[in-house]
């Protein structure tokens, strides 16, 4: 709700400052998702004789809609120097499974004086996201409890040329992860610096490459309940490819592939936490997409997501456990417009 405060007072302001429009976008976006609780076959199949497992839910998979709403004003422009504010607020609806309904919102403020070349701050809000039913081991053995988690994440990025077709942009951040109750032991402060690349090939496209690189401090280890005692900090690298490529054909305005996998390596080494001492993975994320503008003011994107986790352990049970795959179709239409009181 503080979120949503600051967003309409920073939307006053940038209303009533300023000569230049307001952009304003409304998208609607809707896909399928085979596995949205990121089970392992493992939990497929014990969830198939215990459906306390769903959380409620009668699937594995779910239809979801989502809506986001969002305008960005020039605050400041002289020559080259703009001062560019954005916000948006999107809603997701999972059909199939009301625990994963969720709202997001995101703001930013951009200080350009080139192309490729500006400074940025991004505050974004992800509240209360589900994940999936788990048993709250401070109460019980069986017991399941709904287990959630809300983001406040921020960050401090620079771009800048370094000449005709490369640019780079270099990120800080900081993202707090709090976990809703009873699962408060899992809370992580998460520091976070991302380096990417970007090349422009013309006439084709654009290629990046991107490194990521998180170190995660579990703030409430030893600080709550029983469960407590056992330390969920890690750390992670991550890389991040993503190709755009100009469409040669009038029914495609552009398209594109991205390869992304981490690596996480969790710090507990506590011989009664087996479930995470030793323990690592890799999440590997392959996405593929289709972009056409259909008129000048309404795009439309064709997407999949194509997610596989293998987590190593020493005990094949955590394996068999923590290792899954997903797949997510999408399609989103966009639509936007200025609006220009003066």
């Amino acid at each position: 709700m503080r979120f949503l405060i600051i967003i309409n007072i920073i939307y006053i302001f940038s209303t009533s400052y300023g000569s230049t429009p307001i952009n304003l976008s409304l998208s609607y976006q809707g896909g399928y998702d085979d596995n949205v609780m990121r089970f392992s076959k493992k939990e497929i199949s014990d969830a198939s004789s215990n459906l306390k497992y769903l959380g409620g839910s009668k699937t594995f998979d779910s239809y979801v809609n989502k809506i986001q709403f969002g305008f960005d004003k020039t605050l400041y422009a002289k020559n080259k120097k703009e001062v560019i504010y954005n916000s948006s607020v999107a809603l997701s609806d999972y059909v199939h499974n009301s625990n994963k309904d969720y709202w997001s919102g995101n703001i930013s403020v951009k200080y350009k004086w080139g192309s490729y070349r500006n400074l940025k701050y991004s505050l974004r809000h992800l509240n209360s996201y589900y994940l999936r039913h788990y048993i709250d081991r401070d109460l019980s053995l069986n017991d399941l409890k709904p287990c959630s988690f809300t983001d406040n994440d921020q960050y401090l990025s620079i771009s800048n040329r370094i000449n005709k077709k490369n640019w780079y942009i270099i990120s800080f951040g900081f993202l707090q992860r709090y976990y809703d109750n009873p699962f408060t032991e899992f809370d992580l402060n998460i520091y976070y610096t991302k380096v990417r690349i970007n090349k422009k090939i013309k006439k084709y496209g654009t290629i990046s490459f991107q490194i990521n690189k998180s170190v995660a401090d579990n703030v409430t280890f030893t600080k709550t309940g029983i469960s407590s005692d056992f330390d969920r900090s890690y750390e992670s690298i991550e890389w991040y490819m993503p190709i755009k490529i100009n469409s040669p054909i009038a029914i495609v305005e552009n398209f594109g592939i991205s390869f992304r996998q981490e690596l996480r390596y969790y710090n507990a080494e506590a011989v009664n936490d087996v479930l995470h001492a030793g323990r690592d993975h890799v999440d590997n994320k392959l996405d593929i997409w289709f972009n056409k503008s259909l008129s000048e003011n309404l795009d439309i994107v064709i997407s999949a997501r194509f997610r596989s986790r293998e987590t190593g352990s020493s005990y094949s049970w955590v394996r068999d456990l923590k290792s899954f795959k997903q797949m997510q179709l999408w399609c989103k239409i966009k639509w936007g417009f200025s609006y220009d009181k003066y």
